[in-house]
């Protein structure tokens, strides 16, 4: 999408009049909600939240400008706000600190995250040219910043990730327990799948619910004398090492193809060698469609 799409004349405030950056933060969300792109009475309850910290996260670009990205699930796309105070406010206590005459809010449906890795770039790249960030804090009303052409027409790209859909995982089990607490974990808590970590919680291997019942009925078909031992396997001896997993930083079409043509119900999701969630049918269907993921699972 363009900046011009996210960035409506009636979110540009030149001048921006404010004596203080919390003041700035505050007065671009509620342009926002009075140009309906973020639902009425939400933008004091936002504020009031990027202020706690619970909220936003701001990234400088130069000595001029900042960016703040607020994740908020009440907007359908990204939307933005822009400020150009005539004076240099203070940004003490936010990130890196300094001083900024440039403020531009981003308010987005999706994790920060995505929003660090596909938006922030972009624009960051584009404002660390002198040039352009010179013709911005130039501008006297918001026409100027509507007749930067280069600067509105930029495309940036605001598609879901898998971090979106990303399942936290709530159970893991060590290569030396038994199967039979595996067996154990999986019923009680109705898991299609379990991973396989070390010491470090370095991800080993997955094992599925699938992978259990193979198990467990070779052994029944060898008859008594199977069981017991067939129970008493280790998750090292059962667990799949060759799993296919996906980042987070991965966009979630690429890793739902993935899953579509392999026929595969859910995909680990490991960061730096550590397992962190899954992406599933489920997540992945409901991230697609607008909302993100919300159970808990793996």
């Amino acid at each position: 999408m363009r900046v011009s799409e996210i960035l409506a004349r009636e979110g540009i405030a030149v001048p921006l009049e404010a004596e203080a950056f919390e003041e700035a933060i505050g007065f671009l969300l509620q342009r926002l909600e009075a140009a309906g792109r973020i639902p009425e009475g939400q933008s004091r309850i936002l504020a009031g939240e990027v202020f706690s910290g619970a909220r936003g996260d701001l990234t400088r670009v130069n000595e001029a400008v900042v960016i703040l990205g607020v994740q908020f699930p009440g907007v359908a796309s990204m939307v933005g706000a822009l400020g150009i105070s005539p004076s240099a406010l203070s940004v003490k206590g936010w990130g890196e600190g300094g001083k900024a005459r440039v403020l531009l809010v981003l308010v987005s449906p999706r994790r920060i995250t995505p929003l660090k890795l596909q938006a922030l770039p972009t624009l960051a790249r584009f404002l660390r040219d002198k040039e352009n960030t010179a013709r911005l804090l130039a501008a006297v009303a918001p026409s100027d910043v509507v007749g930067f052409q280069e600067f509105m027409e930029l495309e940036v790209r605001d598609e879901p990730l898998v971090a979106d859909a990303l399942v936290p995982t709530r159970f893991r089990v060590y290569p030396d327990v038994s199967v039979e607490e595996v067996v154990g974990v999986m019923v009680r808590y109705r898991l299609g799948a379990v991973p396989v970590v070390g010491e470090k919680l370095d991800f080993l291997g997955l094992i599925t619910a699938m992978d259990v019942l193979r198990h467990l009925l070779a052994a029944r078909m060898a008859g008594p004398e199977g069981h017991a031992p067939a129970l008493s396997s280790t998750a090292r001896d059962l667990m799949n090492r060759s799993v296919m997993g996906v980042s987070e930083d991965q966009a979630l079409v690429e890793a739902v193809s993935l899953m579509v043509n392999k026929g595969i119900s859910q995909l680990p999701v490991v960061r730096e060698g550590e397992l962190v969630g899954f992406l599933t049918v489920e997540s992945a269907l409901q991230a697609l469609a607008g909302g993100g993921a919300e159970k808990e699972g793996g």
